[in-house]
């Protein structure tokens, strides 16, 4: 029995998607397997949540049957899975919660031993709470108290996630098993978090103040303290100060129409994202202005939006290249790559966009700078790269612009450019236009020419972004570039666009797009972005 376990564990630590496979289907064939052997066969299990993915579109669902797995081992398994949910990350303290949760009332007392032993330690908290989070069993309420405390907390992750839990507990527990006290207490906490700083942790608190109300656990006075709140929310009071994050405005009204006497002559914060004007620049590659006054009010250089053209549509990063807050329009530039951004230009004046969240991201990192500032845009990224050479113009800094493309016909918005910049150049590979060469030569002409080169920003392909950092590095020079990789929900809760910034975890969404491009692992992310280049054909093929 040792060596088939010692084979099975090799199997499962192996690079191979077939050899994992073949492993797990080893796995299920055994019996009497002693307590060591669980725990052994369990961390092996384990090492497979946290896998990266890329590359290995089968790692997914090998991931989730070694789940399965781990729960076929019972609550020996507990304190191990426990000591490893304090520490993981995200998507791997998803499976470990699951896992424990389906021991039900027998691994409460360790999760609340463990809580006690670490309430100091806010990052184990946090996924402590999303392990709770998964049980569907009365006894998980001795963990209540512990969770409300920290939907209090000042972490703001952990008041977001602990008030998600609470949601969950209410959907997933008996109502009959709330008393009066805790669901007061519950209806207070989350009531006070729908005007907290952070719109994660609003959007939290309006959805699990809507599940209460579902579940029938709130009285009627509190259900009209939250059809007043709703109605703020999304601006159907009347009123100009509706809550300036979408995330937060969808929940509530999503919740809205189950209370008895919702207003619904005010529509303020509708916008019809309609195309105003297209234009093409170059081939497969349109400038479009949208109808978007709410986000034309908020928008600053550097932010980004997620679009969906159609209703059964994914939904796609794009930046921003201008916006007009007096109009209420913004402008992008849409370059035909695959099946969505075809679809948007094969839209026209007239047409609207199914929605449009933003503005998303980080605004760019700009000030005055005593020397020159290089920005440099390749393909549909010089369009992004338009605002922030803007706005450090606007600070007093000389601001040279570069745009590159294979040839003169690919070159994109210049005049827009040079009425943002002090001065651009042009590059094209084949010579049709400008310097015959890459942006990268170009930029080698700038820091020779100019006293003092301080800042850089490139925005692009990562080819691009990569060999423009590669050039400023030896030398200094402060670069930055703008990431706009894989997303899916583009408000840091999914950690699909997760990247490596100098050894650290970030979610290009949330804390960029803009980041030091001398700190970005460019070879993680080139193999991130590659990661559903099969999907993606397959998709075009269906158009």
């Amino acid at each position: 029995m040792k060596k088939a376990i010692e084979n099975i564990i090799n199997g499962l630590k192996s690079e191979d998607e077939v050899s994992v496979s073949v492993a797990l289907d080893e796995i299920e064939q055994l019996s009497g397997l002693t307590d060591d052997d669980k725990i052994a066969l369990a961390s092996a299990l384990a090492l497979l949540f946290y896998r990266d993915h890329v590359g290995m579109s089968e790692m997914i669902s090998l991931a989730n049957r070694a789940e399965k797995q781990i729960t076929r081992f019972g609550s020996v398994v507990i304190p191990f899975l426990i000591d490893e949910l304090v520490s993981a990350d995200a998507e791997s303290c998803a499976h470990l919660g699951r896992a424990i949760a389906v021991n039900g009332a027998n691994a409460i007392a360790p999760l609340l031993d463990v809580w006690n032993r670490k309430r100091t330690d806010q990052y184990a908290l946090i996924n402590l709470t999303q392990a709770l989070a998964y049980f569907r069993i009365p006894e998980v309420l001795q963990a209540l108290p512990e969770i409300l405390v920290a939907a209090e907390s000042d972490n703001y992750q952990l008041s977001s996630n602990a008030i998600n839990a609470m949601g969950k507990l209410v959907v997933r527990i008996d109502p009959n098993l709330f008393d009066e006290a805790l669901r007061q207490q519950m209806f207070d906490i989350s009531f006070a978090r729908l005007s907290d700083s952070r719109s994660l942790v609003r959007m939290q608190a309006a959805r699990t103040l809507g599940k209460l109300m579902e579940k029938g656990l709130l009285t009627n006075t509190q259900k009209e303290r939250l059809q007043t709140a709703y109605c703020a929310i999304t601006g159907k009071d009347g009123s100009n100060d509706w809550d300036d994050a979408y995330i937060v405005r969808h929940e509530a009204k999503c919740y809205l129409p189950l209370l008895k006497t919702t207003p619904t002559s005010v529509t303020h914060y509708q916008q019809s994202f309609k195309i105003l004007s297209k234009r093409e620049l170059c081939p497969n590659t349109f400038h479009y202005v949208i109808e978007a006054p709410l986000i034309a009010r908020k928008l600053q250089a550097g932010q980004f939006i997620i679009i969906r053209p159609h209703e059964l549509s994914e939904r796609i990063p794009l930046s921003i290249c201008g916006w007009d807050r007096e109009e209420g329009h913004i402008e992008v530039v849409i370059m035909s790559v695959g099946k969505t951004t075809l679809q948007m230009n094969e839209m026209g004046v007239g047409d609207c966009f199914k929605d449009i969240v933003g503005p998303l991201g980080e605004r760019s990192h700009v000030r005055h700078y005593r020397g020159t500032c290089v920005v440099i845009g390749g393909g549909f990224g010089t369009g992004a790269i338009i605002p922030t050479a803007r706005d450090l113009k606007a600070l007093g800094s000389r601001v040279i612009g570069v745009i590159g493309a294979r040839s003169k016909e690919l070159l994109i918005m210049v005049d827009e450019l040079k009425a943002a910049c002090d001065e651009v150049i042009l590059t094209t590979n084949d010579g049709s236009a400008g310097i015959q060469g890459f942006v990268t030569n170009a930029l080698e002409q700038i820091i020779k020419e100019e006293k003092r080169v301080s800042h850089v920003l490139a925005i692009g392909p990562v080819p691009m972004m990569q060999a423009v950092c590669e050039l400023t590095r030896p030398i200094g020079i402060e670069t930055m570039v703008s990431l706009n990789a894989l997303m899916v929900d583009g408000t840091g809760m999914c950690g699909a666009c997760r990247i490596s910034i100098d050894g650290k975890t970030k979610f290009a969404c949330f804390h960029g797009p803009d980041f030091d491009g001398h700190k970005v692992d460019f070879d993680q992310l080139t193999k991130r972005q590659k990661m559903f280049v099969a999907e993606e054909k397959q998709a075009l093929e269906t158009l």
